[in-house]
């Protein structure tokens, strides 16, 4: 029986074979709040798309091994100076499930809550409130 961890990887490569999963994502994730579309007003898509495609495999290692911590609290420093606000992770996990949703046909609200668990650690540690250091560098 696969893992939790195997399954959420399983949908990440089915969603991404569509070709249109990052296109989508970032579709839905502009139209979230007025306050998320100015932030990406100068953005070279086809590079952010390139760097949300590395974050997510970052974060999806990260959820498994704890490793690629330094990464991940230099993007949310880098999102810090930004002006991004815990409230827009959030929104940034909403515009990816719902995504998902629509790139992986055997995506169900089990796999989703699955997504939720596994991105959370990483955007906790963005946040600077990942809840056990130590854990997290083992």
């Amino acid at each position: 029986m696969p893992t939790p961890f195997e399954l959420v990887v399983a949908s990440y490569h089915r969603a991404r074979e569509t070709g249109q999963l990052f296109d989508t994502f970032y579709n839905l994730f502009l139209a979230k709040a007025p306050e998320v579309r100015p932030m990406f007003a100068r953005t070279d898509f086809p590079h952010q798309k390139l760097m949300l495609r590395e974050s997510i495999l970052e974060m999806l290692l990260f959820a498994q091994t704890g490793a690629g911590r330094d990464q991940i609290e230099r993007l949310g420093e880098r999102h810090r100076q930004l002006n991004v606000k815990p409230a827009h992770y959030e929104l940034w996990l909403d515009a990816l499930c719902e995504a998902l949703a629509n790139h992986d046909l055997q995506f169900n609200a089990k796999l989703e809550q699955m997504w939720r668990d596994t991105m959370r650690k990483g955007i906790e540690l963005m946040n600077g409130e990942f809840p056990n250091r130590a854990l997290a560098r083992n």
